[in-house]
């Protein structure tokens, strides 16, 4: 399985439209609305976990990680939830336990945290994007088990990524924009976050977006497998911070696969 990467360059903005709907539409499970697609029913809402330590299932505590490229576990949070599943740990710190539909959420620090979240929802069967990262290494995506084909890469979104952004919405589950995306304007964020609402999707932002109603913040804090000059790495801890104004501030150790 192989990500979708899209190029964009040199097409005029009609082209670059009928471009990504085509691509959209070839995407497995293509063709829904993203807001049907991701409506869950009540007790099956999907949350994709890694392994955890048997004494706190709820919450991965020793260095060990999961095994690469390994199908991560899924648990029902037993309550009615419209949204994008996340990493289980990641889940203990948001409303609802997954990424809401109809949300934009700011992800800062670690590259890993942003790895993990796609991994995790395109392990649910979400379709994703990325916007804007060309550095993203699609096989550490497919190393926390993610599936490469429900996932469209945009590298380069041309002088205005905010539209290639609204076209991706409609057809998406959800959209990622990277370093290479800068911060908009707080008139044209207002019109971004109405299409997200409109779309039943979720848009991941960078830090110091304007209106993103969460924040997500990584930061690595141990490594697994390595010794004194040896060893190979099997896992990163990470923590993570939730805040905003959806959530009271929340900090929870997250391990993924080195």
């Amino acid at each position: 399985m192989t990500a979708s990467s899209v190029d964009l360059s040199g097409l005029e903005r009609a082209e670059r439209v009928t471009e990504l709907r085509r691509r959209l539409a070839a995407m497995p499970g293509g063709g829904a609305p993203a807001a049907a697609r991701a409506q869950v029913p009540t007790g099956a809402a999907p949350v994709v976990s890694v392994p955890a330590d048997p004494a706190d299932p709820a919450e991965p505590t020793g260095p060990e990680g999961p095994e690469a490229g390994a199908a991560p576990d899924v648990v029902a949070p037993g309550a009615a939830v419209s949204g994008v599943a996340v990493p289980r740990s990641v889940a203990s710190l948001l409303p609802g336990g997954v990424l809401q539909a109809g949300r934009v959420t700011a992800v800062a620090g670690s590259a890993t945290l942003r790895v993990g979240l796609l991994a995790a929802a395109t392990a649910s069967g979400a379709r994703c994007a990325v916007v804007g990262w060309p550095e993203l290494g699609v096989a550490a995506v497919a190393e926390q088990g993610g599936r490469l084909d429900c996932l469209a890469l945009v590298p380069d979104a041309g002088p205005d990524p905010a539209a290639v952004v609204s076209v991706l919405l409609d057809g998406l589950d959800l959209v990622l924009l990277g370093p290479g995306v800068p911060a908009v304007a707080p008139s044209r964020a207002r019109v971004l976050a109405g299409r997200v609402r409109t779309a039943g999707a979720v848009l991941l932002v960078g830090p110091g977006w304007p209106g993103a109603e969460l924040t997500l913040a990584g930061r690595h804090c141990r490594y697994g497998g390595l010794g004194t000059g040896a060893g190979r790495l099997a896992s990163v801890s990470t923590v993570v911070r939730c805040s905003g104004r959806a959530a009271p501030p929340r900090t929870a150790e997250w391990v993924a696969a080195g």
